[in-house]
């Protein structure tokens, strides 16, 4: 029954020191609460899935923005693999805009053939850099340079900017 006492007696006498530390303990677990919450990008997908319900913005402008800025983030990193990445990116990202533009086709090949340059003044460009594509995707151990990526990526630019998607 002393131990018990003791150890009572202890609490109260050090009730606020255990309050300060509760509270220390507590504010660390919610910085790390939210430095993950901001590192997983959690409240930014949330916004967006209810701008998307709203139909607030232009929702292929604004996915193609965040999917473009993720493009330029791994062509400036110049790791072969990234740069890879980021032409195969840009090229699904273009597909997914014809597609939503009506464009016929199974494909971005077939899509592709369906534009006239006056639609898409780099038309034959396009259709070159998505070959290239295929190669990629297709030769894993094929190598790229910084500058062919850099090359490749103005050229998907230009027919987004042409499309009216990144400025």
């Amino acid at each position: 029954m002393t131990i018990i006492a003791n150890f009572i007696n202890f609490i109260v006498g050090n009730l606020l020191l255990l309050q300060f530390i509760s509270l220390l303990i507590s504010g660390i677990f919610l910085i790390f609460i939210v430095y993950f919450i901001i590192k997983v990008n959690f409240i930014d997908e949330k916004v967006e899935h209810y701008i998307d319900v709203l139909g607030a913005v232009d929702i292929s402008r604004r996915r193609t923005l965040k999917a473009w800025k993720q493009i330029q983030r791994r062509l400036k990193s110049k790791k072969i693999n990234q740069l890879k990445i980021a032409i195969l990116e840009a090229d699904r990202i273009l597909n997914e805009v014809l597609k939503m533009a009506g464009y016929p086709g199974k494909n971005l090949e077939e899509r592709l053939s369906e534009i006239t340059p006056v639609q898409l003044s780099n038309i034959e460009e396009i259709q070159q850099v998505h070959k290239f594509r295929d190669r990629l995707a297709s030769e894993p151990d094929l190598s790229i340079s910084a500058n062919e990526a850099e090359i490749a990526i103005g050229i998907y630019k230009k027919a987004f900017q042409e499309l009216d998607l990144i400025e």
